[in-house]
């Protein structure tokens, strides 16, 4: 995707601000227990459409909807600013889906092609990065519950569930 067809699609916003009635303030927010859904960010696997979402979570997407340490910062500063901090992180679904470029392609491809682009001092440091790649869907959605579970630094007692989405029906299903 280039640059002009980014400004393209912001162009987007025209429409957006005509129907746009406002948003409330952050101090605002309803002094209850957050949600987050971690998710892919394939556009496969577009979560607010899939559940048909209403204002209110809290969705982080990245390659393979994976806990990393980046998606767990977001998961800690959502527990502690919830409704100005009298509020915390309540749940968290992970959401991982069929078809993945995680799962069809992998750490091993993401290092070559990224060596293409690096200068040989770094393919070192290449060889030791993990994007994350799986090969079983529902083990990886179980792995990442699992870390973020183990976080020290979220709530003790947050429940979180673990969900498939086909790529190819658009049904969830609950992983336990």
């Amino acid at each position: 995707m280039s640059a002009a067809m980014l400004r393209e699609l912001a162009k987007g916003n025209d429409e957006h601000v005509k129907s746009f009635s406002g948003s409330i303030k952050f101090s605002d927010f309803p002094k209850q227990d957050a949600v987050i859904i971690l998710t892919c960010m394939d556009p496969r696997s577009n979560i607010i459409d899939t559940w048909n979402l209403p204002f209110g979570p809290a969705i982080l997407r990245n390659a393979g909807g994976r806990a990393t340490p980046d998606a767990l910062r977001s998961m800690q500063v959502l527990a502690s600013i919830m409704a100005n901090g009298q509020s915390t992180l309540g749940a968290v679904a992970v959401i991982h889906h069929t078809d993945c470029g995680l799962v069809n392609f992998g750490n091993d491809f993401i290092h070559e092609r990224m060596k293409m682009n690096a200068p040989e001092h770094l393919h070192k440091q290449i060889d030791g990065m993990d994007h994350g790649g799986f090969t079983d869907v529902e083990a990886s959605i179980k792995e990442d519950m699992a870390i973020i579970k183990a976080d020290s630094f979220l709530p003790k007692g947050l429940e979180v569930l673990g969900f498939i989405h086909d790529s190819f029906t658009g049904k969830t299903t609950e992983v336990v």
